[in-house]
């Protein structure tokens, strides 16, 4: 079976539509979406006269057969995450002012100051509120966990840089606990893809790469046109070939 990878769209209507028309030509089984469908920034991303929030998402909803939350999606869906990595929000988180917020966090968590909040439909705002956080899909004798970040903060709320090999332990424990041997997320905005697993870390640029049958965790590219070069990912659960293609 063949399954589409997209991730981190922040409302790039131009993008997404290349990347699924990419996935549909490819003959793609199912299309997995790993969040941030929606979150713009104008220092950031270029494309501010062809953003379009609700577009985007109308878009998953109707391609996607699965589909987890980024840390954006739970911020515009008015949404604290369940998975918060022991950071405590306040029954008032999101009625507070962004100062009162900042003090009573001290730089644990993205603020989403920058951020351009989207004018969602009620039907979309509820469409990301409804979202699990993480999916777990068995096919071809392989259990794959889908998350946008690493455990325990799987929707990437927390303002964490990922120094280390071992900043992935936690995150292969959730796999195990899972009973997972397979994780995609995204988040990271990878230039091409990361693979992390017994044999160590490593970063490829966009190309095909055969996958070990071992405890494996890939980061992926971003959909969006940003700083990073952009693209999206195809895994052949038969062949376990990984294919990261630009856009």
């Amino acid at each position: 079976m063949k399954l589409g990878l997209i991730s981190d769209i922040h409302e790039d209507i131009v993008s997404l539509q290349k990347g699924l028309d990419l996935l549909n030509n490819e003959r793609c089984d199912q299309i997995i979406c790993l969040g941030d469908i929606i979150g713009f920034s104008n220092p950031y991303y270029p494309y501010a006269d062809t953003k379009d929030a609700n577009a985007c998402i109308d878009l998953v909803r109707n391609h996607c057969s699965v589909v987890v939350p980024g840390n954006h999606d739970l911020f515009s869906a008015g949404r604290v995450p369940a998975f918060n990595a022991g950071i405590e929000y306040p029954d008032n988180w999101f009625s507070l002012d962004i100062s009162v917020r900042m003090e009573l966090m001290k730089e644990k968590i993205w603020f989403y100051e920058k951020e351009v909040i989207p004018k969602l439909t009620d039907e979309n705002i509820h469409y990301l509120q409804s979202l699990p956080e993480y999916q777990v899909l068995q096919v071809d004798g392989c259990k794959i966990l889908f998350t946008h970040f690493l455990y325990p903060d799987v929707s990437g709320s927390l303002r964490k840089r990922i120094d280390d090999i071992y900043d992935y332990r936690m995150h292969f424990l959730f796999m195990r606990k899972n009973n997972c041997k397979l994780s995609f997320a995204g988040h990271m905005h990878k230039e091409g893809f990361e693979v992390i697993n017994i044999q160590g870390f490593r970063e490829y640029r966009f190309k095909k790469k055969r996958l070990h049958k071992t405890e494996t965790f890939v980061g992926l590219p971003s959909l969006a046109s940003g700083r990073n070069k952009n693209g999206v990912a195809i895994f052949n659960t038969e062949s376990y070939e990984l294919h990261a293609i630009r856009i």
